[in-house]
């Protein structure tokens, strides 16, 4: 009997080679595959916030005109809504639909219109809410605050 000591005996630079051949392509479609994933993530990452951007409307325009001051009609009402808390309007008035010492604003620009919220900050005893006794709201507005600072509080109350 006779034995092929070539098949016997492992050829261990031939399978050295194959090792690192296996390695190398083991370590490529690891990277390939791992790139794949990577790509994967970023797409189904941007799909998301393209969604929550159509939904909710864009956080970047947000963030972007977050820093530019309020120009026009937003500029009146943000004037408004200033002269509200110096002027201790918020003290007695809310804007969260919860009467106070005197009425709510929330809904006051839906149900009424400009003129009679500067009649009611000008005179406030021309017309009382209902519920609220004469002679609470302070009348001295009308000489107190500048036809400016009138249009501006106005514009800021009819807002709400």
């Amino acid at each position: 009997m006779t034995t092929d000591t070539k098949n016997d005996v492992p050829n261990s630079e031939s399978e050295g080679e194959d090792e690192k051949s296996f390695f190398a392509r083991g370590v490529l479609l690891g990277l390939f595959g791992g790139a794949l994933a990577a790509i994967l993530v970023i797409s189904i990452f941007a799909s998301v916030l393209s969604l929550v951007d159509d939904v909710f409307g864009s956080s970047t325009a947000a963030v972007a005109d977050s820093n530019e001051p309020p120009t026009g009609e937003a500029s009146l009402i943000a004037t408004g809504e200033d002269l509200a808390t110096t002027k201790g309007c918020v003290g007695c008035h809310s804007t969260d639909g919860l009467d106070g010492v005197g009425p709510t604003w929330s809904g006051l620009g839906a149900t009424t219109d400009d003129d009679y919220i500067r009649l009611s900050i000008t005179d406030p005893n021309a017309d009382i809410a209902a519920g609220f006794a004469p002679d609470l709201m302070p009348a001295i507005y009308a000489d107190t605050l500048s036809s400016d600072d009138l249009d501006a509080l106005v514009a800021y109350i009819g807002s709400l």
